[in-house]
């Protein structure tokens, strides 16, 4: 009896040896591109274009009402990936100011954006910020 066990550890050693090991896929790091809203939302307009160098990021945004009502802000910002994530600050065209975080979500290949609000001057835009699910339109960003 004892034979049959060492036998089968021996295999089982075996097996565990000869499988491959697959690692966990590395977080999306190259924010570089162009990003639009993702959803069944019609009734508004979201774009953001990332620039990278290194890990230090300058972003720009804007937003309005698919009819054009509205206000409409533009925004830019600049921040850092740490950690897979970039965390940036923005400054709209209202002077309202905030926080981003910006993460790539492997289950639904889309990217989820954070926004917070830190001042508010103007809060006829807030009801874009939120969480927002965008997708990657560009892998490089439209402006300069």
């Amino acid at each position: 009896m004892p034979r049959l066990y060492l036998g089968l550890v021996v295999f089982l050693s075996g097996l565990i040896v000869a499988s491959p090991v697959q690692a966990a896929p590395a977080p999306k790091t190259n924010f570089t591109g162009s990003y639009e809203l993702l959803g069944k939302r019609t009734d508004r307009v979201f774009s953001m274009a990332v620039q990278l160098n290194g890990r230090r990021a300058k972003i720009n945004f804007s937003a309005s009402m698919a009819d054009g009502t509205g206000a409409a802000p533009d925004a830019e910002g600049t921040g850092k990936i740490q950690d897979g994530v970039l965390n940036f600050k923005f400054k709209d065209s209202f002077d309202n100011e905030g926080t981003c975080k910006l993460q790539f979500l492997p289950s639904s290949e889309s990217y989820q954006l954070d926004m917070v609000v830190t001042k508010v001057v103007e809060p006829s835009p807030l009801h874009f910020y939120g969480t927002l699910q965008l997708k990657k339109t560009l892998e490089q960003s439209i402006t300069p």
